[in-house]
């Protein structure tokens, strides 16, 4: 019999017994006595509800009824009729494991049976496959576990009492069964049990993929995934799950585990997805409710340590937590949970600095709900105190996050317009970056947890969608809509595959079916969410400005009053409803607008994008701003933001297309009562989630229908084992195996396609056939296991003969062994002795070149000794001589007569002597006289030389051109076939800037973009390399020429290169008279690895050198040889080489590459060597990838020679033989590897430009075409032709309007364009027209793929690499690594083009490659300088100049500190440079990650060292620097590098001062604070300030300043002499605001005001008062200093 409603009204819906086999009606009873006796079970109608009753007693015609829920009843007995009283079948007394299989269909019985088991503790019920779970608010004992596991595993669904294992059991094998993939849908009411019923499955389902065979490796951490996955349930509960009135651990997200299985049943992967975090409960909670558990855990269970360094409180004195009164629960212990969290992060493999970064942004957001706003010309922060721990804690720069939250800027007209907010604008703005900063945490754990349970590509998955339960309360909001809106969705699903398709697929098929009603809520949906519905017209009133919630709500009543699942209130209000299929909601609609909108300005963005944390950087790194940063020509780039509801719709879309592409399964969770007890039944509470649900369409359904169905083919191929023997039609063979087991063929149906079974006949079937496979599998275990054995025994016995073999050996290795050893003792007796021979002799010639080298010693001592004592010995006689003069004069004097005797013999004495002088004389002249004739004879010699030098020059240049014109008829013929060519490129000359560089000049080999073309050439092709000399035709001349080609680039040089270095410069001296020696000849000079510099008259390969210079003998190179610039000079023995080069660019680098020479060992040299062979050093160099063709010129007088033809010119070269000519130009034949563009392109702009060649002064008018590769011109409109050039334009190229564009009147207007090798200069119509060019080349470069140098490519492996990896990449690959030679290029990807602005341009500056190349060879060139300061403040104003430098800096930096040679004064120097950098800039995010990786791995390999010195200092100082208005001054600088913090000294009134120590990041503010805190005035009203002062001028510093910036002002201020009366710059403390002048007259505080007030009079800021006034002042002041007038004072 089947019992079912007939569709009458509610007193006529008794239930009906169907007689099956009479097909008639019946009474349920014979007798009415037969169910009114007492104690008799039946139905009872009750208030228009029937319920369970008791017969309690029959008296008199009084029947009275107990029902089981407490009432009490009475009724006539002959009103007891069918529709009032119906007796209780067995089933519902009894109790049913499944509802399906009840014989009271109705909603009574399903309600009874499900109390019934709940009050017995049997909490789980069937519903055929689907099941209902009751929360019992308490553990139930022996309901769960892994013995409990065990018994429903491998068992089908009915064979144990329901239970949540049976549901997983079912998922997992279904897996296999169906080979599709699986979900598990669970749903109800919040506080239902959910989540809990998401962990049994998960925990089953770990289970059994733990029990399968062949199971993947445990993963690294915790051990397997689905253990990883189970132990992340604390981290999502405690950021995602909080205390509501319904449940202490609600979900305020919902969350979709994928769990991703292998072909063997393992779990291997995993993902989790959220939908819609609830935002809003960070800032705010409904009264009774908690915010998110993580925040109390943190309060609960952090360490004293922790509490510390996050300045953490009790909940109670947070403002995001104690709004709603309630900030603890018994039920939750917040330590313990805290705990948990830990260790499940420690699982998922959260570093340390990963859980630290996330508690400390927790703590940063519970601080922030602290800031309070008070209205003073707008919204301003009540208390600095808690702005700057929040400040710290995020790592924002504290004036940034001041102005992110009380000011707003807007961009009109491409003009930035910063207007203040009030006070509850400043509160949105502080709750937005609350909320913003959450929900990117909680998102940036999930994707850690993903990451950690990510595995490869799955077979199948099982997906658990735990998701919001149906919400209901007094007030409702934003987020209660957008949950009832999923669960709406989610209750669409269900019907649809429990209803809808079900019943679908009977009709389709022609089973016999009594169709179902059930309760649709497609109108629902529509209401919500298609066209015009309450989500579309939700977006567009948040997309108006002048959108109001009010607006929104008339748009609502207008458009819909008349739906009838909407519901207009009679009271006009803020409310509107939606009948759901769970009830009517009321939704509230203040501040609907606002959350759609989400309020997180791009001010705060960027303010959070700025933070010095990597942690918060990372968090909104791909958030984008609703206005772009760029702006383009004046155009700012607006994007639509997306509102929340559509990114929500966006998600819930993904989320039921995923389920729509598995096979469902559902899980109804029921909550027994709203108080969330135990052993506590409501059923009105349970009825209404049983009829919302569509439980008891989901019972009739269930019982009626054929839950199971197969394709004939699928059912015959599963049970094919139960097929044996039978024939005929696969739909034939399927019913009779059906029939064998079910004859009556009421548990299953054939359709047209398919076989439609119940779960019950499945369960035979699928018995049946595990019972045959287990035969067979018996039979061939058999047979294995004798194979195995068999197998086991042979691998044994070879094992045996193995073994033996192995001894064998080693018994006779062992004697070898022996005879070995003593061998090898006769050896080293041996060798010992040949050693000690050999040692002895050495010693022996070490002895004698000692002794011989100090005999040498010693002579040259004793010859220097003589020296000195012959001069000595002629000082004596020359003193005696002078003594013995003076004697004699004085012995004349004293006597006379002495003197007239001896006057004769004193006379011819000095006739003598005289004589004897004028013959010294003579011989002197004689002797100067052959000097000069000789000198004269060396000049004329050496000049006759130079003569006959130049002679012969000229008449090899004669010959030359003899030669030539005699050649020239024999080469017309070769030279005929291009004549053609010739005409038609002279053309395209005219366009060419230099016939040198056009289309040739590419970056030279080691240059970035030569590696970038190295790094793309396609497999198979390598890399050619050739060298030789060839001829080469320039202009009219032959000219022979060493060629290279290398990394793509053809080079010519005048010689060959086999030499480090060569080129002009000015020699001092080189004759031997007196004016030779002092005058400069210019000399051509050429440094070879022989470490030799040898200098020539000409550059020419066979010059002859007119000198050397031995560098590996010289003494020193100097950097200044002489008072001129850009000189040098070469100590050698006896001898100093002035030499002065061409530019200051150049003697730095013949400085540093001579100085190289001397300490670089012959590897080094040679590897200098092979360096220099690039373009610098080439006469032209040629792209490959320009080379149109490469062909032998045929010609009989020249059968070498061939051409090389390029889009602008024609080159011939003669080589030496035929083989060379060969060699020559196959390597040289095009590859087509080059930037030239082949195929056609969208025009993007095309017009009439005029170019202008900057070499020949010439302006040509050509059709350019702009394509999304880069510019084509032509000579006319017909772009058929091929151009006559192209310029084409990459990610670095740039293009402005020049400087000669006189603005939108002007006739014409220029702009310039920035390419790779050269920039061009093109002219317009007009100002709009240039305008509209140089966007359009703008978009162009936009949206070029960037260029990424090999270093930029390394640093980003670095950041995902692991430590092993890493190691690798710094082993491999040398460029990351310090270096001693020069750049080629620079390293990273820079701008082409000069620097374009004003502060640039006044200072001289090159292309930003230039200036990167010029900073590392000052880099370079430090350990020979002595102060390294003019160097580093260089460094540091070209990076405040050029911006775009600093990455490329530090990148240079990084590179020479990365080394292990800490003893070297160069790597000192490098660090020096850094340790300013950092406390000057910060670079770019990515390369401030680099920065500090950088340097914490310098510290962990050298610890203890000077150099982690300065890294521990680099460490601190980027974590403090601020943006500066000005380059460091010397002080600071110095203060940098003596690693300490600089003094400065305060002044004050009355001379006093103060010195304070500051860092480079310290501000104005900060002082102000710290002076103010030492005078003990930091609660007055009065408002104290920084001042800088020189004499009477005075202007006050702003609390942002920072104060090293003010300092390097003083400083420049000094060296331009700007001051008043030459007096000093100074910082001066004193007060800014007297807001408050009633103040204590002993007080500090007073003498400032009266000092101050003093200093303004004397000064005449006050109005001039009388001078009987000025009198008194004078006295009062004179009073002030030195007291009371006394009796007999000087006044």
């Amino acid at each position: 019999c089947i019992i079912f409603h007939l569709p009458l009204s509610r007193r006529q819906c008794g239930p009906i017994r169907v007689d099956r086999d009479s097909n008639r009606f019946a009474d349920t009873c014979t007798t009415m006595a037969a169910y009114l006796e007492p104690g008799s079970r039946v139905w009872l109608e009750i208030d228009g509800q029937w319920e369970p009753a008791v017969t309690e007693s029959n008296r008199g015609g009084e029947i009275t009824f107990r029902s089981e829920y407490g009432k009490t009843a009475s009724r006539k007995a002959e009103a007891c009729t069918r529709n009032v009283v119906t007796p209780m079948h067995e089933t519902s007394v009894v109790g049913v494991d499944d509802m399906a299989t009840l014989s009271d269909l109705h909603e009574a019985a399903i309600l009874f049976n499900i109390r019934n088991r709940y009050i017995d503790d049997r909490i789980y019920t069937f519903i055929g496959s689907i099941l209902a779970a009751v929360n019992p608010y308490k553990p139930v004992d022996g309901l769960y576990g892994t013995a409990v596991m065990e018994e429903y595993n491998r068992r089908h669904l009915g064979e144990k009492p329901p239970h949540i294992y049976a549901i997983a059991n079912e998922i997992y094998y279904c897996l296999w069964r169906m080979q599709e993939n699986q979900c598990v849908l669970i749903s109800g009411e919040s506080g239902a049990g959910k989540t809990e019923s998401t962990k049994f499955i998960l925990g089953y389902l770990s289970e059994l993929s733990q029990q399968s065979v062949g199971g993947a490796e445990p993963m690294k951490g915790s051990g397997r995934v689905e253990q990883a996955i189970l132990q992340s349930s604390p981290i999502l509960e405690a950021l995602g799950n909080a205390k509501t009135v319904y449940n202490n651990n609600s979900s305020r997200f919902g969350k979709f585990i994928q769990l991703q299985f292998n072909e063997k049943g393992f779990i291997e992967g995993g993902r989790i997805l959220d939908y819609l975090l609830e935002k809003n409960r960070v800032v705010r909670q409904n009264p009774a409710e908690r915010n998110y558990h993580i925040f109390y855990a943190l309060l609960c269970g952090a360490d004293e340590e922790m509490k510390k360094k996050f300045q953490l409180y009790d909940p109670g004195k947070y403002h995001y937590l104690n709004q709603s009164g309630c900030v603890g629960d018994a039920s939750i212990d917040d330590a313990a949970d805290f705990e948990r969290v830990k260790a499940g992060m420690v699982t998922m493999e959260f570093s340390e600095e990963n859980m630290v970064d996330v508690f400390q942004v927790l703590a940063g957001i519970l601080h922030l709900g602290n800031i309070r706003f008070v209205t003073a010309g707008g919204a301003q922060i009540e208390g600095r105190k808690i702005l700057q721990l929040v400040a710290n804690l995020l790592s924002l720069d504290v004036y940034q996050l001041e102005d992110a939250l009380t000011k707003k800027m807007m961009v009109m007209r491409g003009e930035e317009i910063t207007t203040p907010l009030d006070v509850n604008q400043a509160s949105d703005s502080r709750d937005s970056m609350a909320m913003a900063l959450y929900a990117t945490t909680f998102r940036w754990v999930l994707k850690k947890i993903n990451s950690r349970i990510h595995g490869q590509e799955s077979f199948l998955f099982i997906g658990v969608l735990d998701i919001f339960g149906f919400e209901n309360f007094q007030v409702n909001r934003f987020e209660q809509f957008n949950i009832n809106f999923a669960n709406e969705k989610l209750q669409e699903y269900f019907n649809k595959h429990i209803f809808s398709l079900e019943q679908h697929e009977y009709n389709k098929e022609g089973i016999q079916w009594v169709e179902i009603d059930w309760v649709d809520n497609t109108e629902c949906l529509d209401l919500i969410e298609k066209k015009l519905g309450i989500l579309d017209l939700l977006d567009e009133e948040s997309r108006f400005p002048k959108g109001t919630d009010q607006t929104f709500l008339a748009k609502l009543h207008s458009a819909h009053a008349n739906n009838s699942y909407y519901v207009k209130p009679k009271v006009s209000g803020t409310t509107f409803g939606i009948k759901h299929y769970a009830g009517e909601v009321m939704y509230d609609t203040g501040g609907l607008l606002e959350k759609n909108r989400d309020t997180f300005r791009d001010d705060i963005l960027n303010a959070l994008k700025d933070s010095r944390s990597d942690f918060i950087y990372d968090l909104f790194e791909h958030m984008e701003p609703s206005t772009s940063d760029q702006q383009r020509g004046g155009r700012s780039r607006l994007r639509k933001k997306a509102t929340v509801s559509s990114q929500f719709k966006d998600s819930l879309h993904s989320l039921m297309s995923t389920l729509s592409q598995a096979n469902p399964y559902f899980v109804r969770c029921i909550k027994p009562n709203g108080s969330k007890v135990s052993n506590r039944f409501e059923p009105d509470l349970v009825m209404s989630q049983l009829r919302y649900s569509g439980m008891m369409e989901t019972v009739r359904i269930r019982r009626a229908g054929f839950p199971v169905r197969r394709l004939f083919e699928d059912f015959i191929f599963r049970y094919r084992v139960l097929a044996r023997g039978i024939a005929g039609s696969s739909r034939d063979v399927a019913g009779s195996v059906a029939k064998q087991f079910e004859p009556s063929e009421v548990h299953w149906q054939l359709g047209k396609t398919k076989i439609f079974l119940r779960e019950h006949l499945e369960t035979v079937l699928e018995k049946e056939r595990e019972k045959q496979l287990e035969a067979v599998a018996r039979i061939i275990q058999a047979w294995m296991i004798g194979f195995l054995t068999r197998k086991r025994f042979l691998r044994t016995k070879r094992g045996i003969v193995l073994i033996q073999k192995i001894y064998r050996g080693h018994f006779y290795r062992k004697e070898y062994l022996k005879i070995r050893r003593a061998v090898l003792v006769f050896q080293k007796f041996a060798r010992g002795w040949s050693a000690r021979k050999l040692y002895h002799r050495l010693l022996e010639e070490k002895r004698l070149e000692e002794e011989r080298l100090r005999e040498e010693e010693r002579q040259r001592k004793e010859e220097k000794q003589r020296e000195l004592e012959r001069l000595e010995e002629e000082r004596k006689t020359q003193e005696v001589e002078e003594m013995r003069a003076r004697l004699a004069e004085e012995e004349r004097q004293k006597t006379a007569a002495q003197e007239l005797k001896k006057r004769r013999s004193e006379e011819e004495s000095k006739r003598a002597v005289a004589k004897a002088r004028e013959i010294e004389r003579v011989r002197k002249r004689q002797e100067e006289a052959e000097r000069e004739a000789r000198k004269r004879a060396e000049e004329s010699t050496r000049m006759a030389e130079e003569a006959a030098l130049a002679a012969a020059e000229e008449a090899e240049r004669l010959a030359a051109e003899q030669s030539a014109m005699l050649e020239a008829e024999a080469e017309q013929a070769a030279i005929s076939q291009i004549a053609e060519l010739d005409s038609a490129l002279r053309a395209a000359e005219e366009d060419s800037d230099d016939e040198e560089t056009v289309s040739l000049a590419p970056p030279g080999p080691g240059s970035e973009l030569a590696e970038r073309r190295m790094s793309e050439l396609p497999p198979g092709i390598e890399e050619k390399t050739i060298e030789g000399y060839l001829t080469m035709k320039a202009g009219s001349k032959w000219k022979r020429r060493w060629c290279v080609l290398k990394f793509g680039t053809f080079m010519y040089f005048r010689g060959k290169q086999d030499f480090v270095r060569a080129g002009w410069m000015e020699k001092k001296g080189g004759g031997t008279g007196t004016l030779s020696r002092r005058n400069w000849k210019k000399r051509f000079f050429v440094l070879r690895d022989d470490r030799k510099l040898s200098y020539y008259e000409k550059d020419e390969e066979a010059a002859k050198p007119l000198g050397v210079i031995n560098i590996a003998e010289a003494k020193d190179i100097l950097d200044h040889g002489t008072k001129k610039a850009n000189s040098f000079g070469i100590e050698v023995v006896g001898r100093v080489y002035h030499i002065i080069a061409e530019s200051d660019e150049d003697c730095r680098a013949w400085v540093s590459v001579l100085k190289k020479m001397q300490q670089s060992s012959d590897v080094e040299v040679k590897l200098m060597k092979s360096e220099s062979m690039n373009s610098r050093n080439a006469v032209g160099t040629l792209d490959i990838s320009n080379i149109e063709s490469c062909t032998p010129l045929e010609s009989v007088s020249k059968p070498t020679a061939f051409t090389i033809i390029t889009a602008d010119r024609v080159f011939q070269f003669i080589a030496d033989t035929m083989g060379d000519m060969n060699a020559w130009v196959t390597a040289l034949q095009p590859t087509g590897l080059g930037d030239t563009v082949t195929g056609p392109s969208a025009v993007i702009e095309n017009g009439w430009l005029i170019k202008e060649s900057f070499s020949k002064k010439l302006r040509t008018k050509r059709y350019f075409v702009l394509n999304d590769q880069g510019l084509d011109y032509y000579k006319s409109t017909d772009t058929s032709v091929p151009p006559v050039g192209q310029i084409l334009i990459n990610s670095l190229c740039t293009v402005y309007l020049s400087e000669d564009a006189t603005g939108k009147d002007a006739s014409h207007s220029s702009f310039i364009v920035n390419s790779r090798r050269r920039f061009y200069k093109l002219t317009a119509k007009s100002h709009a027209d240039a305008q509209r060019w140089v966007h359009s080349i703008l978009d162009v470069i936009d949206c070029r793929p960037p260029i990424i140098t090999p270093t930029e490519k390394l640093i980003d492996d670095i950041k995902d690499a692991k430590p092993k990896e890493i190691e690798a990449i710094y082993r491999i690959n040398p460029i990351l690594c310090y270096t001693s030679s020069q750049l080629k290029s620079s390293l990273l990807p820079l701008p082409y083009g000069n620097v374009q602005s004003q502060k640039a341009k006044t200072r001289g500056y090159g292309t930003l490659q230039e200036e990167a190349l010029r900073i590392f060879n000052s880099l370079q060139d430090q350990e020979s300088s002595g102060d390294p300061i003019p160097v580093i403040q260089g460094i540091l104003q070209t990076c405040f100049d050029l911006p775009q430098l600093r990455n490329e800096v530090y990148c240079q930096l990084i590179k020479q500190t990365n080394t292990t040679q800490l003893d070297s004064i160069a790597v000192l120097r490098n660090w020096q440079v850094l340790a300013c950098m950092c406390s000057s800039f910060l670079p770019a995010r990515k390369f401030l990650r680099y920065l500090r990786f950088h340097l914490k791995r310098y510290q962990d390999s050298f610890p203890h060292t000077e150099m982690v010195k300065f890294s521990n200092f680099c460490t601190e100082a980027v974590k403090r620097t601020r943006q500066r208005d000005y380059p460091p001054s010397r002080e600071e600088i110095i203060a940098c590098l003596g690693r300490r913090e600089l003094t400065a000294v305060v002044h004050c009134f009355g001379g006093g001062t103060c010195k304070i120590s500051i860092n480079s990041s310290t501000t104005a503010g900060e002082v102000v604070h710290k002076l103010s805190l030492g005078i003990g005035v930091m609660d007055s009203k009065n408002r104290f300030a920084l001042f800088e002062q020189c004499g009477d001028l005075s202007k006050a510093i702003e609390d942002r300043a920072v104060i090293a910036d003010v300092l390097a002002k003083f400083e420049r201020y000094e060296a331009h002499g700007i001051n008043e009366g030459g007096r000093r710059w100074r910082l001066f403390f004193k007060l800014f605001c007297f807001l408050d002048i009633n103040v204590s007259a002993d007080s500090l505080e007073s003498g400032f005001m009266f000092e101050q007030a003093y200093n303004d009079v004397i000064q005449g800021r006050f109005p001039t008062a009388a001078t009987q006034t000025l009198v008194r002042l004078a006295a009062l002041r004179i009073q002030h200093d030195v007291g009371d007038y006394k009796s007999g004072a000087w006044m």
